[in-house]
């Protein structure tokens, strides 16, 4: 993780968490695989039916048992081929896609904000910890 990608508007955290997505009046499982104050990186299989810009996000925060609701819109996708097809015949694809957080009510941009924070402070710590082990 690098706070100074000048790319970035807040700092990512890399997390394994679930993601309800909904979109096309569609819901899909992801993983939230990046997560940020004002965006995350979702990776799952790839199903034009819930293809679209516009999402409703469903993000469950590990470790805290909460759950974060959040509108986004997508700034970035990547379509990976995978061997086989899907259940209608069509090629299999992973897809991972870049959101940008629009809205979300304040209670939970400011849980969302502690939990970035915290992660943030832990992974920081435990690298420290590294730092001064690898020293002795």
């Amino acid at each position: 993780m690098n706070l100074l990608d000048l790319r970035r508007q807040a700092p990512r955290v890399s997390i394994d968490a679930m993601c309800g997505v909904v979109g096309n009046d569609n819901v899909q499982h992801a993983t939230v695989v990046d997560l940020s104050t004002t965006g995350l990186r979702l990776e799952r299989m790839f199903d034009a039916r819930t293809a679209s810009r516009d999402v409703q996000l469903e993000i469950e925060l590990p470790g805290i048992d909460e759950v974060v609701w959040a509108h986004g819109v997508v700034a970035s996708a990547r379509l990976t081929p995978r061997p086989g097809q899907s259940e209608l015949g069509l090629p299999n694809f992973w897809f991972s896609t870049g959101v940008r957080i629009v809205t979300m009510c304040q209670r939970e941009a400011k849980l969302l904000r502690e939990f970035v924070v915290e992660t943030l402070v832990a992974k920081r710590k435990v690298s420290d910890r590294r730092l001064l082990a690898d020293r002795s």
